[in-house]
């Protein structure tokens, strides 16, 4: 597993997870949703890309 902490999210990578390639995302103790790193899109109904997330997915190499 490999984690990465900006912007007050935490964006977490499990090894051996499924494909699409993508980054579970954490705000407070609660999973907010997953991003597909591959197809640049949301995986989750619920996961709101708001202008801060965007700005941390992208610090974080995640979003182009």
């Amino acid at each position: 597993m490999s984690e990465k902490k900006i912007g007050g999210f935490i964006f977490r990578i499990y090894k051996n997870d499924h494909r699409p390639y993508h980054v579970h995302i954490i705000k407070g103790n609660k999973e907010i949703g997953r991003f597909d790193i591959e197809n640049q899109r949301s995986m989750d109904e619920r996961l709101k890309i708001t202008g801060q997330l965007r700005k941390a997915l992208k610090e974080a190499g995640y979003l182009k």
